[in-house]
């Protein structure tokens, strides 16, 4: 009786050498979103790279599930706030769960734990991907009420296209390029589809609004050039404002709208610009920064066939319930291993940076 008391005692109180030891924690994640972009986008974008493409420099590859709780085929408003708030919600939804009601979003937790926010996309700033970062709405085609709640986020630093919600609103006639600036915001514009801005002239007190275009940012099939130019300058904006680390959300927003049009030039075109802005963001990125490559679902049904050169066939012009990839390098990357929902993006982020 006594041995075996002290025999229980000792497996106790023994450490069990065998258990994981906790994930490392980044400072800073910047999660690239490559919008509609399945396996078959990645088997493209891998013809068109010279090896080792910046995702086979990646350390950890999982699988993320896509569908909504409306729909096995989600749409973009619902995948991302299930990524951006760790919620399944209804197709249209931008961060409010299936009652309707408010959800908060990594970047606003990131934003109350004193962390730098900001994105860069070649959408209108307001469209579904990054609305559900910041928003709040039922609708995703709300884009005036969209632009109001992006004004009022204070995200640090902001850029893509949609400057005409600021500007020209039917809704309430204001101006919201003027609130902006007395919330201390740098105003840029352009509708050069290769603008570079340059950030580093900008005081670091300011916050910084970017608009690449007045509408839609240009297909890359047309010129638009920049996005790999524009990351590498955010990347630097928000780390030099930042003294407790910053959340950067990336997205390649047009791979998804090449899809839906079966359109085989701007597709790989789109590819091969996300994977230029993939190699600014792994040349830059610091040893305390995660970098999580996913998207929000996968577009057209698509497959790559042909003898030498690449040949896409498209099987639809809509969203399909594919599971997509999810990469990861830097500290805490092991936790992207294996298979999960799209809500444990959010579970896993919120956990590695402490919120």
């Amino acid at each position: 009786m006594v041995l075996a008391f002290f025999i229980s005692w000792w497996l106790y109180f023994t450490p069990d050498f065998n258990q994981s030891p906790p994930p490392e924690r980044p400072s800073n994640i910047i999660l690239v979103i490559g919008d509609g972009m399945g396996l078959a986008h990645i088997a493209l974008g891998e013809l068109l790279s010279k090896p080792p493409s910046p995702l086979q420099r990646m350390e950890v590859v999982g699988l993320q599930k896509t569908y909504s709780s409306s729909h096995l085929e989600t749409d973009s408003g619902a995948s991302a706030t299930a990524m951006a708030c760790g919620v399944k919600t209804f197709n249209s939804a931008e961060g409010v769960g299936p009652d309707s009601l408010p959800v908060t979003s990594i970047m606003e937790l990131a934003k109350e734990h004193g962390l730098k926010t900001g994105f860069i996309v070649t959408s209108p700033v307001v469209h579904a991907t990054p609305a559900a970062f910041y928003a709040h709405v039922d609708s995703r085609g709300s884009y005036e009420d969209i632009a109001r709640q992006l004004v009022q986020s204070d995200m640090d630093v902001f850029v893509g296209g949609g400057e005409k919600y600021f500007k020209e609103r039917y809704t309430d006639k204001s101006n919201l390029i003027e609130e902006l600036q007395k919330k201390n915001y740098a105003i840029l514009t352009s509708q050069d589809p290769q603008v570079v801005f340059n950030f580093s002239k900008i005081n670091r007190d300011k916050k910084i609004a970017a608009f690449t275009a007045f509408e839609d940012p240009k297909r890359a099939s047309q010129g638009r050039t920049y996005l790999p130019q524009m990351v590498a300058e955010t990347m630097d904006a928000i780390k030099a404002r930042s003294d407790k680390g910053y959340f950067l959300m990336v997205e390649a927003s047009q791979v998804d709208w090449a899809s839906h049009a079966n359109d085989q030039e701007w597709l790989a075109l789109e590819m091969q610009d996300t994977y230029s802005m993939l190699e600014v963001i792994l040349r830059k990125m610091d040893s305390n920064t995660l970098l999580i490559v996913t998207a929000d679902h996968e577009c057209a049904y698509i497959s790559i066939k042909g003898k030498h050169a690449p040949r896409i066939e498209f099987g639809s012009k809509v969203h399909s319930s594919q599971m997509v990839p999810v990469f990861a390098h830097g500290p805490g990357a092991e936790e992207f291993l294996g298979i999960y929902e799209n809500t444990a993006i959010f579970e896993k982020m919120k956990m590695l940076l402490g919120l």
